[in-house]
């Protein structure tokens, strides 16, 4: 019975070599290079839509040189992802670019595509930054990095992969990602990250700012904003900039929030099982720090201790 299972198995295992040799079990040279930019008037581009495949991303905004606005992406992609960018254009205010192939073959393996870094360069001048409205960047597998940005709104994800991102300004940014680690400095808008698995830290935060993570840390420092973190299993820290609440809470793990000796709230804070530390309330004032954590200890301390 034991080698007839034995058998089996490598029989599958065999066919499903075959099939991927058969369908894009690719080893073979990289993928060839290209670049392609848009160019564009002040007010003409209001929506920037790039749609990524696998391998990294990285997305830099930065002044226009010469006062021309331009869109340029450069890399390496497959000839039909090449042939469908070219075809893009700016139309209605949004520039739609897919860096994926339309359609995905099954069993392709294809190890060039993870190695692959696609540069996405946004130039503009003050009056076309004021004219973008929404900034939507995402990725099936692989890390993506943008400086820079701005927008009035703006969405991020991945499914797979890291993501990293500075120098936001807008009025909102929502991050996300299945499995990866979420980094975020010197955002000013209101922020929202879900992560669920591999935790988020941020600094120089301006603006409110909303997380839930499944598994992973949150650790926060210098927010000026309120807060509301949730992790099912993780530690939090927090370091607040200002005396607005915050609201915390974790199924598994440690809290440790730091606020100025000005902040004059309440607490509310309790934990099934661990300890609890924190300063007296001066409660003149209705802001609030509620902490919540069924096992973990919570400490609340201020910037005078």
């Amino acid at each position: 019975m034991a080698k007839r299972l034995a058998s089996i198995g490598i029989g599958l295992i065999l066919v499903g070599i075959g099939g991927a040799a058969l369908y894009g079990f690719n080893f073979g040279k990289d993928l060839p290079t290209y670049s392609q930019q848009w160019t564009f008037n002040a007010n003409e581009l209001h929506r920037l839509n790039v749609v990524g495949d696998q391998g990294s991303m990285e997305v830099r905004f930065q002044p226009s040189a010469n006062g021309v606005n331009s869109v340029k992406i450069e890399g390496r992609a497959d000839e039909d992802v090449v042939r469908s960018m070219k075809e893009a254009r700016l139309q209605n205010g949004s520039l739609d670019v897919r860096l994926k192939p339309a359609k995905q073959r099954i069993f392709n393996l294809d190890f060039k595509s993870f190695r692959t870094r696609q540069i996405v360069t946004v130039s503009l001048t003050p009056e076309a930054e004021n004219a973008l409205e929404t900034l939507n960047l995402s990725n099936d597998s692989g890390s993506m990095h943008v400086s820079g940005a701005k927008a009035r709104t703006a969405e991020i994800s991945t499914d797979s992969g890291s993501i990293d991102i500075s120098g936001y300004e807008g009025k909102q940014l929502s991050l996300a990602n299945d499995s990866g680690k979420i980094h975020a400095a010197n955002i000013h808008a209101d922020l929202k990250v879900k992560n669920d698995s591999g935790g988020f830290s941020g600094e120089q935060l301006v603006g409110a700012l909303t997380v839930t993570v499944d598994s992973g840390s949150i650790h926060v420092e210098h927010l000026t904003g309120a807060a509301q973190l949730s992790v099912e299993s993780g530690s939090v820290g927090l370091l607040k900039d200002d005396t607005s609440s915050a609201d915390i809470k974790t199924d598994s793990g440690s809290v440790s929030v730091q606020l100025p000796s000005s902040f004059a709230g309440f607490y509310d804070l309790k934990t099934d099982s661990g300890s609890v530390h924190a300063p007296e309330a001066k409660g003149t004032s209705g802001e609030k720090i509620k902490v919540r954590t069924d096992s973990g200890s919570i400490r609340v301390s201020t910037t005078d201790e």
